[in-house]
């Protein structure tokens, strides 16, 4: 679960998206999102990401750290496991046995530690709000909502704003000033005197 917990609040991602997770999807500091864990009365299954595209976000280093360790501790279960290991499915987050975690499973283990230490959450997936955090804090650090709405996979900025624009504020003076960089840098230079 820490791992779980440091990678959801280091890269928003659905916890759909979160627990199908496959270690070929990381490539050095990227990750290639473009699939889903889903859970249903039949099981748990595969399917594309909410709004059906993939996308590459950025892993800061605290995450990929917590990936580093995590990885040690699967390779012994992989060990013990033996043949019987699946391999195939090459999950990030799965049980110990290498089988897809259920995704209401990891959401009522988050809310139990929620509870325990106090967090109060809105109704629905308890990663959500490490999902809610982090894009507040990214638009509250003054990230572009353009960055911010590809790194959550929306399909428009317009759902991004809808969701977290009252995050935005104080970027106004930022803006002024960059401008006023630009134009200093972009200002023709005033002719000599005497040179027509």
């Amino acid at each position: 679960m820490a791992a779980i917990l440091k990678v959801a609040g280091a890269t928003s991602l659905h916890r759909g998206e979160l627990l199908a997770l496959r270690w070929s999807d990381v490539c050095g500091s990227h990750a290639t999102i473009e699939r889903s864990l889903t859970q249903t009365n039949a099981g748990v299954g595969f399917k594309g990401t909410k709004t059906g595209d993939f996308r590459t976000i950025v892993v800061p280093p605290e995450a990929l750290q917590a990936l580093e360790a995590h990885r040690k501790q699967q390779d012994e279960f992989r060990r013990q496991f033996g043949p019987n290991y699946p391999t195939d499915l090459d999950l990030i987050f799965c049980n110990p046995d290498g089988t897809p975690l259920k995704p209401d499973s990891v959401s009522a283990t988050v809310s139990r530690m929620f509870r325990r230490v106090g967090i109060e959450k809105p109704k629905g997936d308890a990663l959500h709000i490490l999902r809610y955090t982090h894009s507040s804090e990214l638009l509250d650090g003054g990230a572009p909502v353009a960055v911010v709405s590809a790194r959550l996979g929306h399909k428009s900025i317009r759902t991004t704003l809808e969701i977290y624009g009252h995050m935005i504020h104080g970027q106004e003076e930022e803006a002024v000033r960059r401008w006023e960089e630009y134009r200093q840098r972009n200002r023709p230079s005033q002719p000599t005197k005497g040179v027509q």
